[in-house]
């Protein structure tokens, strides 16, 4: 038998995911696993939440007494650094699967009851940032942990690397249910109609809902591009998650626009979205120095090479700095909660194939797309 048949063995197979609850658990159990075994990962997810910058050891199905009842968690994360420890609780869902009020609170009484210090409550639910909307109680989506195991993988050793690789892999297998977004939810209609009439407020509850959603659409969309792109945020909003939300919520509110940006290796720059909900349009736009030396026909010349195979929709505007380029690529927005999801995604996508990942610098490597990957990248024995 050929080789080239054969399928390589995965640390987290996505066979056999057939039921709901089979699914929750195996994506619980892959993900605190990953977090034991790559400190990095396991330390940059929690220490956001008040934990600890020490050990991580995670635990799943964990049983616990309380005055009433026997109670089984889904999983349990233990940070220590010397003599301080902090404890949480892990409850997950995976694919439209909401987590119920009335199972957080279980979690949160139980936490109390043991004295633990916070519940981690995982699902593909929004708010997209880490929030605290009751006292111990952290939400993190699961395309947010993805995305930071996608930002890891570069900067970690191989072993490490490859086992943040087979995480990446697992959750972003459909079978895993732990990434979907599919509609920007019920405040979509009132936002719009709002903006229409030029009536909405930044402090209203549909203009933070509707920022946070597109957040959350950004991460997505830098995940479907197979390779290793992250969302960009300000030094300021990387420490204030609350603070991006009302940023983008005071724009839209101002005049109508949703706007983020993503870094994708090997481009040549920055790959910004910016969505008009007036004119109902969406751009995308990248920023490229031109070389330092040459007349300015010179430096038009050396873009117009790289752009020669572009659509006639790509437009090409000089930065007042005249050694910049800003390139345009404009798409005609659909208005629906799902509908507009994949406009924005199918915009990400045709503007990455047609301007971004042409347009390098000499120097930049081609990046390396995860559905690449093959044996090969597996860290020989003993890495580990």
């Amino acid at each position: 038998m050929a080789a080239i048949s054969w399928h390589a063995a995965r640390l987290i197979p996505t066979q056999g995911m057939d039921d709901t609850q089979g699914r929750e658990r195996r994506a619980t159990s892959a993900l605190l696993a990953v977090m034991f075994a790559v400190r990095l990962f396991g330390r940059a997810v929690v220490r956001p939440l008040g934990a600890p910058s020490g050990r991580v050891e995670t635990f799943v199905d964990v049983p616990l007494r309380s005055r009433e009842r026997e109670f089984v968690a889904d999983g349990l994360v233990r940070a220590t650094r010397g003599s301080r420890k902090w404890i949480a609780l892990v409850v997950a869902r995976t694919g439209n699967n909401t987590l119920r009020p009335e199972h957080v609170d279980a979690y949160l009484e139980m936490a109390r009851e043991h004295g633990f210090d916070a519940v981690i409550a995982i699902s593909n639910e929004i708010p997209a940032v880490t929030t605290v909307d009751r006292e111990g109680l952290h939400r993190l989506s699961w395309s947010q942990l993805l995305c930071t195991a996608v930002t890891l993988r570069g900067v970690v050793d191989p072993a490490p690397a490859w086992i943040l690789g087979e995480l990446i892999r697992y959750l972003e297998h459909p079978s895993s249910g732990a990434v979907t977004f599919d509609d920007m939810g019920e405040s979509w209609e009132p936002v719009r109609e709002a903006v229409a009439a030029g009536t909405l407020r930044a402090a209203d509850s549909i203009s933070t809902e509707t920022a946070m959603r597109f957040d959350e659409l950004l991460r997505f969309a830098c995940l479907r591009l197979g390779v290793e792109a992250t969302p960009l945020l300000s030094r300021k909003e990387t420490a204030d998650p609350a603070l991006r939300t009302r940023n983008l919520a005071e724009q839209l509110a101002a005049d109508g626009v949703l706007a983020g940006a993503m870094r994708v290796p090997g481009t040549a720059g920055v790959l910004h979205v910016t969505v008009d909900l007036r004119a109902e349009r969406i751009a995308c736009h990248l920023d490229v120095d031109a070389p330092r030396e040459g007349r300015p026909t010179t430096r038009v010349n050396w873009l117009e090479r790289q752009l020669k195979n572009v659509p006639k929709t790509v437009r090409v505007d000089p930065l007042p700095d005249p050694r910049s380029f800003r390139i345009t690529q404009n798409f005609v927005m659909s208005t629906g909660r799902d509908t507009f999801v994949d406009s924005v995604l199918a915009a990400v996508n045709q503007f990455y194939e047609d301007v971004a990942r042409n347009l390098k610098s000499s120097t930049a490597p081609l990046p390396r797309t995860r559905s690449d990957e093959s044996a090969s990248s597996v860290p020989a024995a003993g890495a580990l």
